[in-house]
């Protein structure tokens, strides 16, 4: 039986078909990319005129490519999305619970001044914008989840503790700490760890 071909295939030689996907998947890179450096350098909320220049693409393919800059934000906001779940979920070779929470608490923090200027970013659409607001609470249940793998049921289940420490360790406390208050690496690290000594005092694991 002589395989049936589509409009496409019969019209597009498969190498140009590929080198096209090719061109496509590349450009949106790009697309991406640029977003992305844009906010780094602290445009809160880049317009598609300025990503279309920095991608170095029309603006037509700006938009050809994604639907709307919300629908760009969510590409950008999946990429980090999968990057905080890895090093959020870090698995710690620490004997105590009391000595994992530290290293976690070392490697959230190399985190957050990373991400400090998506978290802004995303504060200012977060309103306006169903999918940034929905991305802020799946990555609140993400720290809920890393927390309670780490901490025992008594602080667990310690609903006002518990959710004390949620709040001291998010990147929101982080981003007052450091840039509200001046603080360096070290210093924000240090007043963090000494709230979290006044709410655990040490215990055996």
């Amino acid at each position: 039986m002589t395989k049936s071909l589509s409009p496409e295939s019969a019209v597009t030689p498969p190498k140009q078909r590929d080198g096209r996907r090719s061109r496509t998947v590349e450009t949106r890179k790009r697309i991406v990319r640029a977003v992305a450096e844009l906010v780094q350098q602290g445009k809160v909320t880049p317009t598609a005129e300025e990503v279309s220049a920095r991608a170095d693409v029309g603006l037509r393919t700006v938009f050809r490519h994604f639907d709307d800059m919300d629908s760009l934000y969510q590409e950008i906001d999946q990429e980090l999305g999968i990057n905080v779940a890895l090093m959020l979920q870090m698995v710690t070779k620490a004997d105590t619970w009391q000595e994992r929470l530290k290293e976690n608490l070392q490697v959230r923090c190399q985190l957050y001044d990373t991400i400090t200027p998506f978290v802004i970013s995303g504060q200012v659409h977060r309103h306006t914008s169903a999918m940034v607001e929905a991305s802020f609470k799946r990555k609140v249940e993400l720290e809920r989840s890393v927390m309670e793998h780490i901490l025992p049921k008594s602080i667990q289940e310690d609903t006002p503790r518990f959710e004390a420490l949620l709040m001291l360790l998010s990147p929101e406390a982080w981003i007052r700490l450091r840039r509200d208050q001046g603080l360096s690496t070290e210093a924000a690290i240090a007043a963090i760890q000494v709230c979290i000594d006044a709410f655990i005092p040490p215990q055996k694991n």
